[in-house]
Order: C-alpha cells, then structure tokens, then sequence
C-alpha cells in the first residue's frame, strides 16, 4: 500500500483528490493539509461528503518523516515553487508552477521570478508523455483549458495554420475564493468572457501544438464542465475522424465520437470526448468537452499518481 498526502486539501481540486484517493485500492491517504480547516472534518466543510476523515496540517518535517510516496499539491500559483524543493516525496503540482520546460515564459506568462530554475518536471499529459510520466519525480499537472485545447487540436496540429479556441467554463474553476463562489447572481442567466487575448493557458498550449492559436475564455454558470470550440484551419484536406479515433485508439480517457458532445457526458468522469468534426472550407470545427475538476484537474492528477506508481491507469477513475 502506498501512502499519498495533499497540501491544500481544502479547496475545490483537493476535495476531488479526497473522494478519490479515499476510495483508491491501492494508496493510503495519509495527511489531507489545510491551514484554514486544520482539525476539521471533511463533511463539515463539504457536507456531501460521507468519510470520516479530518483536515490536518502537518509540517514539511513531519511529512518528510511519514515517507510518503507521491505528496499532491493543490496551492495557488507561486507558492508550490517554494515547497517542492522541501519535500522528499515525489510531487504531483496542480499548480503552474512546474508546467513550463522554460521558466523564462512562466515567469512572462505569470509576472514572478521562479525560484526553482534547476528542478526538471515532466508535463502531465499521459496521451502525450506517459512514458516520461512512469518515471518521473515532478510532474506538473496541465491547466483545465490547456487539457482541453491539446486534446481537441494534438492530432492534426501539424497540418493546422492555425486555431482559434472559444472556451467555456463552468465557475468552479475560478477557485473557492472567487468572486462566482462569493455571489451566485454574477453568473445567474449570464456568460462572462475575459482574458480576451492573453490568458496564461494560451502560452502552456503554445508549449505543444506549434500552429498560430488564439484563445478566449468565458465562464458559464454550472459549477463544474467544460467546453472546447476549436476551429481549425487547415493546410491541406485530410480524413480527420479517421486521424482522431486512430490518434487516441489506445486512449483509457480520451473518447472519439460522431456527433456533438456535451457537458452531461463528462460530469463527474475523467473523461475527455471529443466530436464534431464539421468543415467548412478549409476550417475543421472539434468540440471537445471534460470536466474541469478531473479530467482538467484532480482526475488526471491522479491518472498521473497512477502511471507513476505502477497502477492501472484507470484505477479509481472509473
């Protein structure tokens, strides 16, 4: 049995690793940190949920002592930079922190120094870098847009111009804190665009798929789901729900579909399906559609912990 921890387990994607890695057959979940609900139980802060298990709020000393063997990290951006050299586990970052090879455009895309240049991490995709995954000490888990972006566009990217990604969100991806979670009524019969050209996820994806993209997103009233519109322009015709289905054949996570998905499919999975595939000249329309606190977060946190671990990829996923 493995033994597994979370810092900053009370937010919106550490609750998802708690229901998840609470009923996981093969990890233990030894320390569920959270410096505002230390002492608390889980359903007193989530009352949906049925574990007896209580916040704690260990020190890095006393968790290094644990011998942990993957240490999850659910903080706000910047300050995972700051723990990581500490921790003697390996680390699974929900962060941004460790998703750019180059720190130099983390730094540009975020407006802060990185105060860990030399660590390497490996880019928490598995449809595109499991191997590297298996054997990896850091892994920096994707942005829930960047998930979706990649996925929608990865298998004929290198035949794209270019793509321009509408995105819509549901509000819990703004995060606990946020103004969404604070008054309801700001999204009640409403749609809010922002970031309307620079948001930091353009420059994550702009890491891996190399054809000139535009991106806006906007947040949506559901708390939780996600929804890709890519339209991609094409340098030359090709079959493209052949290219998809055979691109992601051996995908556990990744669903290729006739038709136009939608959120009630993928709440509540790990699952990213991906349709639509109309042309309109040279423009190819994909929708691809996950849920933002798994497949865009916490799932594949933990789809990652697995192939680390040397689990199932699915296992506690399905």
């Amino acid at each position: 049995m493995h033994k597994v921890g979370i810092i900053g387990a009370s937010g919106y994607t550490g609750y998802e690793l708690i229901k998840i890695l609470s009923k996981h057959k093969g990890v233990k979940l030894s320390a569920i940190n959270s410096e505002s609900c230390n002492g608390m139980k889980v359903n007193e802060v989530y009352d949906d949920y049925k574990g007896n298990e209580i916040f704690t709020n260990y020190t890095i000393d006393e968790i290094n002592k644990m011998g942990l063997d993957v240490m999850f990290l659910a903080l706000p951006h910047t300050e995972s930079m700051n723990i990581v050299p500490k921790l003697k586990a390996k680390v699974i970052d929900l962060s941004a922190d460790y998703r750019f090879e180059d720190k130099s455009k983390y730094e540009a895309a975020y407006g802060i120094k990185h105060t860990d240049l030399k660590r390497k991490s490996v880019y928490g995709l598995p449809e595109l870098f499991a191997d590297s995954i298996k054997k990896a000490k850091l892994i920096g888990n994707p942005g829930c847009y960047a998930t979706g972006m990649i996925l929608a566009s990865l298998p004929i990217m290198k035949k794209a111009e270019s793509i321009v990604f509408d995105c819509k969100s549901g509000w819990s991806g703004a995060g606990k804190s946020s103004k969404y979670a604070k008054d309801s009524s700001l999204l009640e019969e409403n749609i809010i665009a922002y970031n309307l050209t620079k948001h930091r996820h353009r420059y994550e994806v702009e890491q891996f798929i190399k054809a000139k993209i535009a991106f806006t997103p906007h947040v949506i009233s559901p708390f939780r789901g996600m929804m890709i519109t890519a339209h991609i322009f094409m340098k030359e015709k090709i079959d493209v729900e052949k290219a998809y289905a055979s691109f992601y054949s051996k995908s556990k996570f990744v669903e290729v579909r006739k038709g136009i998905p939608d959120l009630h499919d993928v709440k509540n999975t790990n699952k990213c399906i991906i349709g639509g595939f109309e042309i309109d000249e040279n423009r190819i329309v994909v929708i691809a559609v996950l849920d933002n606190l798994l497949k865009g977060a916490s799932g594949q946190a933990v789809q990652n912990m697995n192939l680390m671990l040397g689990f199932n990829e699915a296992e506690g996923l399905l």
